[in-house]
């Protein structure tokens, strides 16, 4: 009876078949091409609102938890600003790196499942064209960090199966996915799903010896501690991330998710290997032992369509499905010849289309001329910096009595993010907002017997006995800006106590 050498673990075929070695050149160049792309265009144009939101919480609301995020991406925010103060390419560098990585993975995934260097390439490539993946590697957001820390963890899953099939227990890559979990934990709530449903997985479809090893379960506890912090926030709280399920689920449409999944996926070379690598893990014999993530992602997918998620929520699947669906071409033979060579010169440049036409590679001066592409592309956000130069001279143009007695409130998030963020030094207060989780960051004071409210008649105006307004948002000439025409009115002569209104005029 032979007996494998720890070296020959790495080269271990999978089923007793040679593993090919990593395809780096290609794999590399794609990567690099990827964050290059997106580094050059990220100082082309201003925050986003979701960018001022999270800006605006780490530098002046740090705390263990909020509303609609975890503490990980404001903080990740704030050591981006104080490093290098307003610089967009500083923000977006960390997007970029993670978008680079996640196209790697992606390959280690295929590797791992068995994948050649065609293979690899193939699934790396079709990451770097997922519209959603691509895009959201411009900004700073929750959602762009989500896909890798998905990724991760289901390859460090998928390389203990395979190990596990071969006689080892490498239960190292246990430990190492429960550390990526739990940084994901501080990212978002929803790999849990994912963790819950690869349990469920491995339970229906085996290898069940992983429910067995110590390392799971003590992970898993690890991970339990690490979230306490931002669970007690939430306690204390009332559990607001629940509202905000609530919120996403009244802005979805079940019967669209499944559909914009896809297409978030890619438009042709995405959407095709998402629905073939699913049938491949849940199908193809060769993959009898990676059962358990093809029901992953049924249960994953599932549960977001259930509880109305948005569509780009399973993105941290599709690494694992272009994996699949690549080892699977492969296995068939069908990434030879002339097949492999239609994908390459006709599906993947067709596929291309779109994500790129997303990236701000637009000049202003067509925009204008081209209103209808800012709807395909949030990139395209401008006015914040006008919104709060008209407000701070708003706010300059009180008599001072008034002034020292007014408070700042936004209508909503983005606006009261922007003030917050691009109003301090014009000489803006802090600013409040009963949107959202603005609301979490503390009402005015009572002492205040003025508001200068940026935004139209809300529920809040309605506490007020008198109304002046003092601006209106301009619109530059050449400019798509989202901010035009938001008024800046002051209200004087308030009907109750903040402390008393501030609880009846929270909105979601």
């Amino acid at each position: 009876m032979s007996v494998t050498t720890r070296s020959e673990e790495w080269a271990f075929p999978r089923r007793r078949g040679r593993t090919t070695t990593f395809a780096r050149v290609p794999v590399l160049a794609l990567a690099g091409a990827t964050g290059t792309l997106l580094l050059l265009l990220s100082g082309r144009y201003g925050y986003l609102s979701d960018e001022l939101y999270f800006l605006a919480a780490g530098k002046y609301h740090l705390d263990w938890g909020y509303m609609d995020q975890q503490p990980l991406v404001p903080l990740l925010a704030r050591w981006s600003d104080e490093l290098l103060p307003g610089s967009l390419v500083a923000l977006r560098v960390l997007p970029a790196l993670v978008t680079m990585a996640g196209i790697v993975v992606t390959a280690l995934l295929t590797r791992e499942l068995g994948g050649d260097h065609r293979a690899q390439t193939l699934a790396a490539a079709a990451y770097a064209l997922s519209p959603w993946l691509l895009l959201s590697g411009h900004w700073l957001a929750a959602a762009t960090l989500a896909p890798l820390e998905w990724g991760v963890v289901l390859w460090l899953l998928t390389r203990w199966i395979r190990l596990c099939s071969l006689g080892f227990h490498r239960d190292r890559l246990l430990w190492a996915a429960a550390l990526v979990v739990a940084v994901g934990v501080q990212t978002k709530f929803q790999v849990v799903v994912l963790c819950v449903m690869f349990l469920l997985g491995v339970a229906v479809a085996g290898p069940r010896r992983l429910l067995t090893r110590p390392a799971l379960w003590f992970g898993g506890l690890g991970v339990l501690v690490t979230a306490l912090p931002t669970l007690v926030w939430q306690h204390r709280n009332g559990w607001p991330a629940l509202d905000m399920g609530t919120v996403v689920a009244s802005e979805t449409d079940r019967w669209l998710f499944l559909p914009n999944a896809l297409l978030f996926s890619g438009v042709l070379v995405g959407a095709v290997l998402c629905c073939y690598g699913l049938w491949t893990l849940l199908h193809r014999p060769e993959f009898t032992e990676y059962r358990c993530l093809g029901w992953t992602v049924v249960g994953t997918v599932g549960f977001f369509l259930v509880v109305s998620g948005r569509p780009n929520y399973p993105a941290g699947l599709f690494g694992l499905l272009f994996a699949a669906a690549a080892v699977g071409l492969q296995q068939r033979g069908r990434t030879r010849g002339t097949a492999f060579g239609w994908l390459a010169g006709v599906a993947y440049p067709v596929s291309a289309l779109l994500p790129l036409a997303m990236l701000p590679i637009y000049p202003l001066s067509f925009l204008s001329a081209h209103p209808e592409i800012v709807n395909y592309s949030r990139m395209y956000e401008t006015g914040w910096n006008e919104l709060a130069h008209t407000t701070a001279e708003a706010y300059a143009e009180l008599p001072e009595p008034l002034r020292e007695d007014t408070v700042i409130v936004g209508s909503t998030y983005p606006i009261a993010a922007a003030l917050d963020v691009h109003g301090r030094e014009l000489g803006l207060p802090r600013v409040y907002s009963p949107h959202r989780g603005y609301w979490f960051f503390g009402e005015p004071p009572d002492s205040a017997r003025a508001m200068l409210y940026v935004g139209g008649r809300d529920a809040i105006t309605h506490h007020f006995g008198q109304r002046r307004q003092l601006a209106t948002v301009p619109s530059r000439h050449g400019v798509v800006n989202i901010a035009r025409g938001v008024p800046v009115t002051l209200y004087t002569q308030p009907r109750a106590n903040w402390s008393e209104l501030w609880p009846r005029v929270r909105t979601l």
